[in-house]
């Protein structure tokens, strides 16, 4: 049989607007498109499928695989397989690497215990959160009672931060064991169009279920799991790691160590700068989520009335250039969640930090984004600084909302004016908004670079004030400090330590935290024990 590679472009007057799953509906396209009658088309697999909205109404950008009856002729280029990176083979584990212990089940540290555990290593992945099944609980529990539990919450327990989130696995980063990533999701139950999308994404309705998936994989495969155990310290001895310390006194020896912790192991971060382990300062951010009706980004950004029901909800990325005549920074918009809604991400009782998730579908009423400034490491000198600085936000932000969860919030155009508003308390966020100042409650300059950035988003995205609302804000974003690493073995100062995902200043986002922690266990099964 004949495998073509095929570039289709569907405008929308081309697509009935009432079609819902349009990919699985492709063959009348296609033939129409090569001038073939439809029974020449034997199957075809969508290798890339983008929405173009560039020039008015939008249109489905798609790359495809056909393959045709035989005897079928048509112009092209051959396609071939898709295949892994060379990247994504890994060796048997050395007979030294034996229970190598990870510290985070996050996307760094879940994807280091599958590659160490499929290589026969038998990882021991320690969890200071809990087990998802009582995390579910735990957040359903929050929700029921505004009593927050410090140890199992949006932001700690199983499958860390992201298991709660929109689940976007879309990075700036080019690394080809980013294929590798999508293809582990897939199998363990993602969506099949993360393969493909250009913009993928597994909906925090799906991610529960993938991350219980690799987990029972890596148990499968001789690796445990240790839950609700936080890790204090490191056994470090003459600039070498042989273990862990957990909270209750236990010793864990092992030969390796990966502390994958996240952006909410910060206690632990403390104690590995006090340990020794070399790190760097260095800029990070803080911002607001910015919140809008759904309906108003789609009109805005497909430039239809109404988004027809083959089109996902729109989504926006926006950035805003320094002003370095008013020595005003930039700011731009992260973590953009469509039909989403606004979540408590934080970490402790009686601190407010928000963050954003959305369900596959994406269909609820509202839109949010957080729109963030970067804080210059110049500005605090130590991390402690840094850490504080965080705190004292996040601790002013719950006591702004009434000290109830509720969330500090301000009229887009309040917010620009200096003033106090808020002219509409609905909102996705479940335990509801509190007119507050926002850019009293920021500091001066982040104030000064969010209304600038507003400014020229509204200049260019009309409404974008009028119809925007600023919601508590937003403090895990990324680490105030890197830990360095050694540019070939990626270890750590401490031989046997390795410290992988943004709670090491290494990785932002699920993506790249998933790619940094299968690099390290592959670092980790060619090295000499």
């Amino acid at each position: 049989m004949t495998v073509k590679l095929v570039d289709l472009t569907l405008r929308a007057y081309l697509i009935p607007p009432e079609m819902t799953d349009i990919d699985r509906n492709l063959t009348a396209f296609i033939a129409a498109q090569l001038q073939l009658a439809e029974e020449e088309i034997v199957a075809y697999e969508i290798r890339l499928k983008a929405v173009d909205s560039r020039r008015g109404a939008p249109a489905l950008v798609y790359k495809l695989a056909v393959t045709l009856r035989p005897g079928g002729a048509v112009s092209g280029t051959d396609a071939a397989p898709e295949g892994r990176a060379p990247e994504a083979e890994f060796p048997a584990a050395p007979a030294g690497l034996r229970q190598p212990v990870i510290v985070g089940s996050g996307p760094a540290g879940m994807m280091a215990g599958l590659i160490l555990a499929r290589a026969g290593a038998e990882p021991l992945i320690i969890e200071s959160g809990a087990e998802l099944e009582q995390r579910c609980a735990d957040i359903a529990h929050f929700h029921q009672t505004r009593e927050f539990n410090s140890r199992s919450n949006y932001l700690r327990g199983e499958g860390g931060a992201g298991t709660f989130s929109d689940g976007k696995l879309y990075t700036r980063t080019r690394d080809p064991l980013g294929r590798l990533v999508l293809e582990i999701f897939a199998a363990a139950g993602a969506p099949p169009g993360i393969l493909y999308l250009k913009r993928p994404h597994i909906g925090s309705d799906k991610l529960p279920g993938v991350v219980r998936n690799i987990r029972r994989e890596i148990e499968q495969a001789g690796g445990r799991f240790l839950f609700n155990t936080a890790v204090k310290e490191l056994m470090i001895k003459e600039r070498r790691c042989l273990g862990v310390i957990t909270g209750d006194g236990q010793s864990i020896a092992a030969p390796a160590v990966i502390a994958a912790h996240g952006l909410g192991g910060r206690e632990l971060t403390h104690k590995l700068i006090d340990q020794g382990v070399e790190y760097v300062l260095k800029g990070f951010q803080i911002g607001c989520r910015i919140e809008h009706p759904q309906a108003f980004i789609d009109e805005n950004q497909y430039r239809l009335p109404h988004r027809p029901a083959w089109l996902e909800a729109a989504e926006y990325h926006l950035s805003s250039r320094a002003d370095e005549l008013r020595n005003i920074v930039g700011a731009a918009s992260f973590c953009m969640c469509p039909g989403g809604e606004i979540v408590p991400g934080g970490l402790e009782p009686e601190y407010l930090s928000t963050n954003g998730m959305s369900r596959y579908a994406r269909a609820g009423k509202f839109a949010n984004s957080c729109l963030i400034v970067t804080q210059p490491e110049t500005r605090f000198g130590e991390p402690q600084r840094a850490y504080q600085f965080l705190r004292d936000l996040e601790h002013a932000a719950f006591e702004l909302g009434g000290g109830d969860y509720t969330a500090p919030a301000q009229d887009a155009r309040a917010f620009v004016k200096g003033r106090l508003a808020l002219k509409n308390e609905e909102t996705s966020y479940a335990f509801g908004l509190r007119a507050s100042r926002l850019d009293k409650l920021l500091p001066e300059s982040a104030t000064l670079a969010l209304t600038l950035a507003l400014r020229r988003f509204d200049h260019n995205f009309h409404g974008f004030l009028k119809y925007g609302k600023l919601v508590g804000i937003e403090t895990f974003i990324s680490s105030p400090v890197r830990f360095e690493r050694d540019a070939e073995t990626l270890m750590s100062s401490a031989a046997g330590l390795y410290l992988a995902g943004e709670g090491a200043g290494r990785a932002g986002g699920i993506l790249s935290a998933a790619v940094d922690g299968i690099r390290i266990a592959g670092k980790m099964l060619e090295a000499k024990y």
